[in-house]
């Protein structure tokens, strides 16, 4: 299966938890994750699942 995307806007790629090739889905997860550690983002600790899940790989 294909994936689309071309869903965002310019404004939602510029996202610190965007990367190129993600789901709608995916950037709904990853969304909510931010601003459930927004005091690891204030701190400079923050890391995006994805970024996550590449370093357990």
């Amino acid at each position: 299966m294909e994936e689309n995307t071309e869903w965002a806007s310019y404004s939602l790629k510029e996202a610190p938890y965007w990367r190129k090739g993600m789901t709608v889905e995916e950037y709904e997860v990853e969304r909510e994750y931010y601003y459930k550690h927004i005091e690891d983002v204030k701190e400079g600790k923050y890391k995006p699942l994805w970024k996550q899940k590449e370093l357990l790989s």
